[in-house]
């Protein structure tokens, strides 16, 4: 790659918290413009400078060109994506003949059910991009958008151009490392979901704070066994998008997932959740996509799977707990 833009003309796709957050952050150093499905939400934010649905008090910067016509993100040099993975796929293929030759960054967390690919997969599917990268870590919209200090990782396997953005995109409360694992990424980004539900449910049990460490630790050498089998490095798992995105997102209360799971611990119905909300939680279909990939490669996931008992068969989460801890003593390093 031979830009080197100052400032950057980036595009965001994906009007949701994260997007709009990114907007918040990139707009302090470069010329951004905003793509949402919705008209009429497009239309609210031009007049208010706020979100009708997402970072309620935020004031969003009057810099950036918000759109909802796909073609005005043409001219745009690195192009963030920020959808649930379940939409990822058509809003990507929107977007096709205007993202060819651009450098496009996935900003989501999720694997595809059908497919059990990554958003980065479903790019080099669908676009002739020159570059495809991941952006990750602990990075809750709410906190970002109030400039609250964040650390983050940007993935790329084109390491000069990864400087050059992460240059662009760095301010004094947003600092961006880089780093070239991308599959290690994408699935401790995705898998993380899937143990802040069963963080939730251990919340709403009331099990305790031995009950919860332990499980994030254990859910995080899952993450480990699973990650080494797809070809992920080790070093990706104990970073930012690793181990720091796993415990911001077990335990902090924006977490859709976290909330999730509490929710099913008090009795509420893990589908009539997801239907009730505006907000996604990845992890409930996260945990199908897990659970499929874990039968393709014949590994071991406990928690994963207990997860999946729950939401998808109404397992007890009592029952999960006792299951889960009468398991077969081990050593506690396998793989």
């Amino acid at each position: 790659m031979k830009y080197n833009f100052s400032p950057m003309r980036i595009g965001i796709i994906g009007s949701g918290s994260w997007g709009l957050a990114l907007s918040v952050v990139f707009s302090e150093k470069n010329d951004v413009k905003l793509w949402g499905r919705r008209k009429e939400v497009i239309e609210y934010i031009r007049w208010r400078y706020e979100s009708p649905d997402y970072l309620s008090g935020v004031m969003l910067p009057q810099s950036v060109y918000y759109t909802n016509s796909p073609e005005d993100l043409e001219d745009r040099e690195v192009v963030f994506v920020a959808v649930p993975s379940k939409y990822f796929r058509e809003t990507i293929r929107l977007f096709r003949s205007y993202l060819a030759g651009k450098v496009v960054i996935s900003c989501t967390k999720g694997i595809e059910i059908e497919s059990l690919k990554f958003p980065t997969d479903i790019v080099r599917e669908e676009v002739s991009a020159e570059v495809i990268g991941v952006l990750s870590g602990p990075s809750h919209a709410e906190e970002v958008s109030r400039k609250l200090p964040c650390a983050i990782t940007l993935v790329m396997s084109d390491k000069a151009f990864a400087r050059t953005v992460q240059q662009a995109i760095s301010t004094s409360y947003f600092r961006v490392y880089t780093w070239d694992d991308v599959v290690g990424t994408e699935l401790a980004g995705a898998y993380k979901n899937v143990i802040a539900i069963s963080a939730g449910i251990v919340d709403g049990i009331g099990l305790g704070s031995n009950a919860k460490a332990s499980l994030i630790t254990r859910g995080l050498h899952e993450i480990v066994r699973l990650g080494k089998i797809l070809g992920g490095k080790v070093e990706t798992f104990y970073g930012l998008s690793g181990v720091g995105d796993l415990i911001v997102t077990c335990n902090s209360g924006y977490s859709r997932n976290r909330n999730l799971g509490e929710m099913i611990a008090r009795g509420f119905k893990a589908s009539d959740i997801i239907m009730s909300s505006k907000m996604v939680a990845e992890g409930y279909y996260t945990t199908m996509a897990v659970r499929r990939i874990s039968q393709k490669y014949n590994v071991e996931l406990p928690i994963a799977n207990e997860v999946y008992e729950v939401i998808y068969n109404n397992k007890s989460p009592i029952t999960s707990l006792r299951d889960l801890m009468g398991r077969e003593l081990k050593e506690e390093f396998y793989f």
